[in-house]
């Protein structure tokens, strides 16, 4: 009876080994980089890309217990995206448009925990969706370039914008806090203007795309420093081998002490 009692707690033990308290992070970022318009059709419209846009917000991530889950995490930043429509295919004459928006990602950050948990490389893919809050234009004609607001139109112009986005990156963590760098993709599925059916001038096609490189911060909000879980799977085969152990010696001990008699 003893004997069993001890097996039990042995595999309770070890199966609750690996709990953990999960964490909740908040912190700031701000970045730099470039946008893209990609208009539709390719052959009449020639594009390049607008370098100097930027972004900076919020975030906010939670690590679950489970290892091989990582994080999610959601964000509220301005973002800057950007297009720059040449006159023609040699010609050094343009249309730049930049759009001022707020931004809110909803991300699945995949970890790898390096050096004690003192580094941590990442993979960010998720979704967002943007509403444009303001824009400004720039024109180049015959070597004269103008910069006006550009005024947004319902019947013209696409408020609002969703699409996917996937990142790169590493955190370096000093106690509570967690320093990061990451290069990011978004890429949009909406249009930034209103198909050429609904306004005859605009192309079929108008989605912005962004390539950000960002620095900032999280601070972790628990006591603890988040330590994932070993996975089941390995705490079940651990159990296993405890138990037999603790079965082998007990059988070892009964025949001694039969022996002894």
């Amino acid at each position: 009876m003893k004997m069993k009692r001890t097996i039990l707690l042995t595999l309770l033990a070890l199966m609750g080994a690996g709990v953990v308290q999960a964490q909740h992070y908040i912190g700031l970022r701000g970045g730099v980089g470039v946008g893209y318009g990609r208009f539709e059709p390719a052959s009449y419209y020639t594009m390049k890309w607008v370098p100097g846009v930027w972004s900076g917000g919020l975030q906010w991530k939670y690590y679950g217990p489970v290892r091989y889950v990582g994080a999610i995490g959601a964000e509220v930043e301005f973002l800057q995206r950007a297009y720059q429509q040449q006159a023609g295919l040699d010609s050094p004459d343009y249309v730049r448009r930049v759009y001022n928006t707020v931004n809110v990602p909803l991300i699945w950050h995949i970890h790898l925990n390096l050096a004690h948990n003192r580094l941590r490389v990442f993979l960010n893919a998720g979704i967002w969706a943007s509403y444009n809050i303001g824009a400004r234009q720039w024109t180049r004609v015959d070597g004269v370039v103008t910069e006006e607001p550009y005024k947004m139109l319902l019947v013209r112009d696409n408020p609002f914008n969703y699409g996917l986005l996937g990142g790169l990156g590493a955190n370096v963590i000093f106690g509570r806090w967690e320093l990061l760098v990451e290069a990011r993709y978004y890429f949009s599925y909406g249009d930034i203007l209103r198909n050429s059916a609904v306004y005859a001038s605009n192309p079929t096609r108008s989605p912005l795309d962004n390539i950000m490189l960002s620095l900032g911060f999280f601070y972790r909000l628990g006591d603890k420093p988040h330590e994932p879980e070993l996975p089941a799977w390995y705490l079940r085969r651990q159990a296993r081998k405890q138990a037999e152990r603790l079965q082998e010696a007990g059988a070892s001990a009964e025949t001694t002490n039969e022996s002894s008699k």
